[in-house]
C-alpha cells in the first residue's frame, strides 16, 4: 500500500510497518500496478485510481534464445522485423550487438539468435507454438536449417501493456495528482516517440526530472528527435484542417 502523509511525502507498506518516504516511483507493469493501486485507497484521486484499474495485459508473448554451432550468413541484420511467417514477429542476431553473445560466438564459431512472438494465444500449446517458430526461422534463414541447437530457452510472459484503440488518452502519465507520487514504465504515456523498453527508461528519467524539480534540483536532460513538423506552413495547414 502507498498512502499519502499529512505535509507531504508518502508511506510505503510492503510486508512490513509501513515507512515514510519523501516521494515514490511506482515502476510497475500493468498488473502490478493495478494491484497496488486497488490497495491503496487514499492514493491521489478517484478517477485517478479508476484510469489505472482499466489498465490491462496484452495476450501472452514468447522470447526463444537459440545457441547455434555455426553461424548465419554474414550479410544478417542484427535485427529483422518480420511479416507472414506464423507466429514469429522478429529475430535478432544477438552476436551482432550484444557483448556477451558476441564473445561467445567468436569463441564457438556459432550465432546466438533470438526470437520474438506477440500476442500468443492464451488456450495455445506452448511446447507447439515454441517447435513452429524454430520451423519460421528455419525459412526466414534457410542457413539455420543445417545447424543443431547447442542449447535454447524459451521464455513465456504475460506483463506487456495492451494499448486498445482510442485508449491513449486514458493511460497515466507520469505525473499524477499528488506531486509525491510519480510513475514510470513502458505502459506510460509519453509524448516522445518512444516505444516499450525505450519507454520504460525515458519515463524512468523523466520521473526522477519530475521529483529532482519540486527539489529544486536539475535532472537529466533528454534528447529526442523533433516532436513536430519542420515545415511551419504545413503544421498551419493542419491546424485548419482539424478546425474544419
Amino acid at each position: 500500500e502507498v498512502a499519502p502523509v499529512a505535509g507531504g511525502g508518502v508511506t510505503v507498506t510492503a510486508g512490513g510497518p509501513p515507512r515514510r518516504y519523501d516521494a515514490v516511483v511506482l515502476a510497475l507493469d500493468s498488473g502490478g500496478l493495478r494491484h497496488v493501486v486497488s490497495a491503496s485507497p487514499r492514493l491521489c484521486d478517484a478517477r485517478w485510481r479508476a484510469r489505472i484499474g482499466r489498465l490491462r495485459s496484452a495476450p501472452p508473448f514468447l522470447v526463444s534464445r537459440l545457441w547455434l554451432d555455426r553461424p548465419v550468413a554474414a550479410d544478417r541484420p542484427g535485427f529483422l522485423g518480420t511479416s507472414g511467417f506464423g507466429g514469429l514477429d522478429n529475430v535478432s542476431v544477438l552476436e551482432r550487438w550484444e557483448d556477451e553473445a558476441a564473445r561467445w560466438a567468436s569463441r564457438t564459431g556459432g550465432s546466438v539468435v533470438e526470437l520474438h512472438a506477440y500476442a500468443v494465444g492464451p488456450g495455445a500449446d506452448r511446447a507447439a507454438q515454441q517447435r513452429l517458430l524454430v520451423e519460421q526461422l528455419h525459412r526466414v534463414y534457410p542457413e539455420t536449417r543445417d545447424a543443431r541447437t547447442v542449447d535454447a530457452r524459451h521464455e513465456w510472459r504475460s506483463d506487456c501493456p495492451l494499448f486498445p484503440v482510442g485508449g491513449y488518452a486514458d493511460r497515466p502519465t507520469v505525473r499524477t495528482p499528488d506531486p509525491a507520487v510519480v510513475v514510470a514504465g513502458d505502459l506510460v504515456r509519453t509524448d516522445l516517440p518512444v516505444a516499450l523498453m525505450e519507454r520504460a527508461a525515458t519515463t524512468g528519467f523523466l520521473a526522477a526530472n519530475a521529483l529532482l524539480a519540486g527539489w529544486g534540483v536539475r535532472g537529466q536532460t533528454l534528447w529526442t528527435v523533433p516532436a513536430r513538423g519542420r515545415s511551419a506552413g504545413l503544421r498551419a495547414l493542419v491546424r485548419l484542417a482539424r478546425r474544419d
